[in-house]
């Protein structure tokens, strides 16, 4: 299993934070590649996303259900995506950081990357909304 971390200090209104991300509706403004994000009434999330899965150098756009659970008290969401990468993660806000975790059984260039640019968009989103 590789593990991918990225923390970013925050300011401002901590339940704010964890009120935008606990919202699956959100997760496009945030999460590169992802174009949709829909809640079912199974209360999985179901996700659009445009990624190389095939590492040829084109997107293909993969469609996905999740779950996605947001605990308020601890300001902590977690997900999953069933296949065969074993993928879940979790982000979690604290008084002063985010911090965004990605486990998955496949090592894939560029995910650190991906988890700087989301945690940038959510602090830029929350900024400018606040």
């Amino acid at each position: 299993m590789t593990t991918y971390t990225a923390s970013r200090p925050i300011q401002g209104d901590t339940d704010a934070y964890f009120s935008y991300i606990a919202d699956p509706e959100n997760l496009p403004q945030y999460f590169p590649h992802m174009v949709s994000a829909h809640s079912q009434p199974d209360g999985t999330v179901e996700t659009t996303a445009h990624v190389d899965t095939d590492r040829d150098g084109a997107e293909e756009t993969v469609t996905a259900d999740a779950r996605f659970d947001a605990d308020f008290a601890a300001r902590e969401i977690r997900w999953s995506a069933p296949g065969p990468h074993d993928y879940s993660g979790s982000l979690r806000i604290a008084d002063d950081a985010a911090e965004l975790t990605i486990e998955t059984t496949e090592d894939i260039p560029g995910v650190q990357q991906s988890l700087e640019d989301a945690l940038d968009a959510i602090a830029a989103n929350l900024e400018r909304t606040a």
